[in-house]
């Protein structure tokens, strides 16, 4: 087995944890972005729902450019050296995060009132006190996938779940344990002026690596919807923003926005605004609006009504549970949380004691319907070689395409819940050492103790699925 090594080293800032050494981008874009390998790059034109001419396009261009510059200049930087790796004209690659590839276009398609993306989270009061978890079923196109990594100097290092031709994550946790997930929010009118800014990818970097907490995060974010650097075309965005002390639910369109503090308990978002303050933007009908609300709620009733009422508490195992429900009692028509266009769950565990060492994600890189969530450790220092080059991303793709499961479900709930008990041992153990330890080492032992523990799951998944 091959591995992506991603060193560790420790960050000079109080507070903060171990955070990767960035990755070699030249030798990581030559070997795994293959999308752009040997092939002509043609640029797109954007949305060809609004045609635009020439000046226009270069217009949104130039105003992209300027607000990444000012949100993160040194992602403009990274733009150029990957334009140099491929041997393009400098501010190809700008142009590619703006307007995508000519060959990807698609036919304009009309607003999927069904749209599959839900969001969730299980606070601390319902999960043992000890943590907080955060999670997202991602509804898109988009594969194969992988974990995406970034650790550059002076930023906060994070890691994601995205693209594997990308350094932009659709959701991802920092080494301050930061999380970041975005979620689709609500049709909206002025869709035309939307078109200038940032994408929630883009931003969602831009958050991880500038902010070590969720008040931080929620700041700058509003500071890029006011300078009209933002964009989602048609609809808004819901974004889910937190840490070991605060959670915090955003939800805006590309002029105004709404922040709210989550307190306690559960809370869902499918792709509908909650807030009033939002509300009276929305273009949403009735019954699109009441297909949002049975997805939610078929969520709370499973975590809520079947898990911690009997149990008294809610794990990472429940909620891979919950991310599979694939369908709506009583509503056969209503897309479930996991139906046809799901292509990833991501679970993030945020540790209310050492969140910078012991918080974690829990991700499937396909739909949870056809692969297993594998932990990950927040001190990740190795990816292993099948992720890094999607393979082990598009051998699920290819069961969802056939409505197949990785594994019969009760051979996935033992396998899960075998990866599940061994990460989380690893945390206790690596918790004691924390609170016993006092030599200048412990910080390595610690990571050494979570990432052996990934690399025996990788295994362990690996081998299981043969």
């Amino acid at each position: 087995m091959k591995y992506s090594f991603l060193l560790l080293a420790a960050v000079g800032m109080a507070g903060t944890c171990l955070s990767a050494r960035d990755i070699d981008v030249e030798q990581y874009v030559k070997k795994y972005w293959t999308v752009y390998h040997n092939r002509t790059i043609e640029i797109g034109f954007g949305d060809k729902r609004w045609p635009v001419t020439p000046e226009l396009r270069a217009e949104r261009q130039r105003h992209f450019n300027a607000m990444l510059k000012k949100f993160a200049p040194h992602q403009v930087e990274d733009a150029s050296r990957i334009d140099k790796i491929f041997g393009w004209k400098d501010g190809t690659y700008l142009s590619i995060l703006r307007y995508g590839l000519k060959k990807v276009e698609k036919a304009p398609e009309k607003i999927n009132p069904s749209h599959e993306c839900t969001s969730w989270i299980a606070m601390d009061n319902l999960t043992g006190g000890k943590q907080i978890i955060m999670h997202k079923n991602r509804d898109s196109k988009g594969r194969p996938l992988t974990i995406q990594r970034r650790a550059m100097p002076g930023k906060h290092a994070w890691i994601g779940n995205g693209s594997t031709y990308s350094f932009y994550p659709t959701q991802g946790i920092n080494d301050r344990g930061v999380v970041i997930m975005m979620n689709s929010g609500d049709a909206h009118p002025e869709a035309e002026n939307s078109q200038y800014g940032l994408s929630t990818g883009i931003i969602a970097r831009i958050l991880l690596e500038e902010c070590g907490t969720a008040q931080e995060a929620v700041a700058l974010l509003e500071k890029i919807i006011a300078a009209n650097a933002y964009t989602h075309v048609e609809c808004g965005s819901i974004w889910f923003i937190g840490d070991s002390e605060n959670v915090y639910i955003t939800e805006h369109n590309a002029r105004n926005w709404c922040t709210k503090a989550v307190n306690s308990g559960f809370i869902a978002r499918a792709n509908a605004f909650h807030y009033p303050e939002m509300q009276i933007y929305s273009l949403r009908n009735y019954n699109s609006l009441i297909a949002h609300s049975r997805r939610e709620f078929a969520v709370r009733d499973y975590l809520v009504n079947t898990q911690w009422r009997n149990n008294g508490v809610i794990t990472p195992l429940d909620i891979a549970a919950s991310s599979r429900i694939n369908k709506v009692d009583g509503d056969p028509k209503c897309y479930p949380p996991c139906g046809r266009s799901t292509i990833s769950g991501n679970t993030f565990v945020i540790d209310k004691e050492y969140p910078e060492y012991l918080s974690s994600a829990y991700m499937t890189l396909s739909s949870p319907a056809s692969s297993c969530y594998l932990p990950v450790p927040l001190t990740l220092k190795e990816i292993p070689e099948e992720i890094c080059n999607g393979s082990y991303s598009m051998r699920s793709f290819e069961l969802m395409d056939k409505k197949q499961p990785l594994l019969p479900a009760d051979k996935l709930a033992v396998l899960e819940k075998r990866l599940y008990e061994r990460h989380a041992a690893a945390i206790e153990k690596a918790r004691k050492l924390l609170r016993t330890s006092k030599s200048h080492t412990v910080q390595a032992d610690v990571a050494k103790i979570l990432n052996d523990a990934f690399a025996e799951n990788f295994k362990d998944l690996q081998a299981s699925v043969k």
